[in-house]
């Protein structure tokens, strides 16, 4: 009976016991978990190098334009990433050095804008005459000559770009370039600006926008620019700005294009250029043909309309809507006083954008109203734009 008593007790023993060493280990837990713990600081969240933002494709199902919604000189909606970021960028002080009339960065640059003469015929010059253009000044412009001689800069003479040619990509017989815009055109632009145009040929005459979509034409006219771009900052020029000049659509209308189409095709054109550099497309609208008034509406219409909705394009000049046939050298070409005043027309749009920051109302030669682009301030000052009667004040010449 004693020795059964003894067992129980030292059970109940044996159970306390582990009662105790179980509480102990809980409370032991608890002061651990209790005990304030040292925190690391959170680890930087690893990024991954971005990648340049291209404008987006053109929709295959309504064809509409790239949106603008931006207040600044360019439209953010349609420009790639890092042209967003280059126009932040301040551009350097100019310092004017008096030994040669240049303006140029401090550290010495001579501050250039390089500017892409690109189209047809009536960029070309078909309808042009040399003997007629006004002469461009050494230090107003230059003739950057991409595919004949890349190694140095040229005078502006006309006919310009006349041995810019490629075989089987952008090229002219010499019979279509007698004399162009351009020379009126860096004459302006220096006149208001203060900066010489470094300006690279790339037209050709009777192509449409099929041909400037071919793959060998886009590397043609992208070497061209890219030839420039390379040759400059190799040789102490800092380019300030870079633009195209458009005058293209004759064969478009031809070819009975709509509206839509001529708009993805011009994305897609100029789209590399973008990519490439360039920060805007300024577009010279086409006028009419001898036999009919409207013949090019439906592409005059579109490049209006792409102006105003993307930030790609802006107007240049809707002149050749007012010109009277008497100063048409044939069905579709125009004279060199009609060019000339193109040129100016065009340049003072262009300047007026790399001025102000922004596109510059025009009167709309098509519709007899003003053209107000969308997407800036404008007083009403600048509003007030009337026409200019270049049929009879002497502007246009019969030769």
């Amino acid at each position: 009976m004693k020795k059964h008593i003894r067992i129980i007790l030292i059970q109940v023993l044996l159970v306390l016991t582990a009662a105790c060493l179980l509480h102990g280990c809980k409370k032991k837990a608890e002061r651990i978990e209790t005990t304030p713990r040292e925190e690391s600081a959170p680890e930087e969240p690893v990024s991954e190098p971005a990648e340049p933002v291209e404008p987006a494709e053109a929709d295959t199902q309504d064809n509409t334009m790239l949106n603008v919604e931006a207040a600044d000189a360019v439209s953010y909606s349609s420009i790639p990433e890092h042209e967003k970021e280059k126009e932040k960028e301040p551009e350097p002080a100019a310092v004017n050095d008096e030994k040669d009339n240049a303006l140029k960065t401090e550290d010495g640059r001579v501050i250039v804008d390089l500017i892409l003469f690109m189209g047809q015929s009536n960029m070309a010059g078909a309808g042009g005459n040399a003997a007629y253009a006004p002469k461009v000044e050494h230090d107003h412009g230059y003739e950057f000559r991409a595919i004949s001689d890349p190694t140095r800069l040229y005078p502006i003479t006309e006919p310009f770009g006349i041995n810019e040619n490629v075989s089987g990509a952008i090229e002219d017989a010499a019979i279509g370039k007698k004399g162009s815009m351009v020379s009126s055109f860096v004459n302006k632009y220096y006149e208001l600006t203060g900066v010489p145009v470094v300006a690279v040929s790339a037209s050709s005459g009777g192509r449409d926008t099929d041909f400037w979509m071919r793959d060998n034409v886009v590397a043609d006219f992208s070497e061209r620019y890219k030839r420039a771009q390379v040759w400059l900052e190799s040789n102490n020029y800092y380019i300030r700005k870079q633009y195209v000049v458009w005058l293209q659509g004759e064969s478009d209308a031809g070819d009975g294009l709509t509206t839509e189409q001529y708009n993805q095709n011009m994305d897609n054109i100029i789209r590399p250029l973008f990519i490439g550099g360039i920060q805007k497309v300024f577009m010279v609208t086409p006028g009419r043909t001898i036999s009919v008034k409207y013949f090019f509406d439906n592409i005059v219409y579109a490049q209006i309309n792409m102006c105003k909705t993307s930030g790609y394009y802006a107007l240049a000049t809707t002149v050749l809507n007012s010109v009277s046939t008497e100063y048409m050298v044939d069905e579709f070409h125009y004279n060199q006083s009609v060019l000339n005043v193109v040129g100016e027309e065009s340049a003072e749009s262009a300047a007026y954008y790399t001025l102000n920051k922004k596109e510059k109302c025009l009167y709309n030669y098509r519709d007899n109203n003003v053209y107000i682009p969308e997407g800036f301030d404008y007083t009403d000052e600048e509003k007030k734009v009337e026409p200019v009667d270049h049929n009879n004040n002497g502007d246009f010449v019969r030769y």
